[in-house]
């Protein structure tokens, strides 16, 4: 079973306050796998924490002292919209919020993260937001490319650099409104042979460069091939075992 995308909730955001309310997607169902993409634009490093003790972090970060960072997941308990309010230690009066999307076919126990570790680049001043090289552990995964960027108003390019293998569709692209604030979005595909993802690169159509973060990490699909030397079997006209 693949994983595919079910949908992701709205964009949400504050800009006062050290906690933030953020929903799912109507069309979440139970053992759906939900993601939740934070920023938070501010000054010193800050730590973003989840809710409960049922959300597990992919990746979190400080970068170029002004933007934080991560990434959690949660197995979901229950369908439709649901909500969940991240906090952050300190208020630095600076945008903070995320998106959170529902993703379908991973295993329902255990982690549904590919054992390949989530991988993360940093660019200072630029409308590019660029991602590592990602070789995933299985052949049948989800391989996802979250981006983040330092400015609002922005929307990127169809497709990425090099989108092959996994040939990528965008999820969302979210933009806050006004102001020195953060765009989120997501692009996403299958990899069916495991083989080594090339780095790549995500164009952005802001005005004026900006910081940004680029994560890339993969979904295991429900059935997971390890990948492996070709199997052994039992030759017909021998009586022992072959490759």
């Amino acid at each position: 079973m693949a994983v595919t995308f079910v949908g992701s909730g709205a964009l949400a955001v504050n800009a006062t306050v050290t906690t933030q309310s953020i929903s799912s997607h109507a069309n979440t169902a139970v053992d759906d796998i939900l993601i939740a993409q934070i920023a938070n634009r501010g000054g010193a490093s800050v730590v973003i924490s989840p809710p409960d003790g049922t959300w597990t972090e992919i990746i979190q970060g400080h970068f170029n002292s002004g933007f934080d960072h991560a990434l959690y997941w949660k197995r979901a308990t229950a369908a439709g919209v649901q909500a969940f309010t991240f906090s952050k230690a300190v208020d630095d009066n600076v945008v903070f919020g995320g998106v959170i999307s529902s993703w379908r076919g991973c295993p329902t126990a255990g982690s549904p993260l590919d054992a390949t570790a989530a991988t993360q680049s940093h660019n200072a001043t630029s409308d590019n937001v660029t991602f590592t090289a990602f070789d995933p552990t299985n052949t049948d995964s989800h391989v996802i490319f979250m981006a983040y960027y330092g400015n609002d108003t922005t929307t990127f390019a169809a497709a990425m650099s090099s989108d092959t293998n996994p040939d990528c569709t965008i999820r969302y692209d979210e933009e806050t409104a006004t102001g020195s604030d953060i765009s989120l979005a997501c692009t996403s595909g299958d990899t069916t042979d495991g083989a080594n993802i090339a780095s790549r690169t995500w164009a952005s159509a802001s005005g004026a460069d900006f910081y940004n973060v680029g994560v890339v990490f993969a979904l295991a699909a429900a059935t997971v091939t390890p990948k492996s030397d070709p199997p052994f079997y039992r030759h017909p006209m021998r009586n022992h075992l072959v490759r």
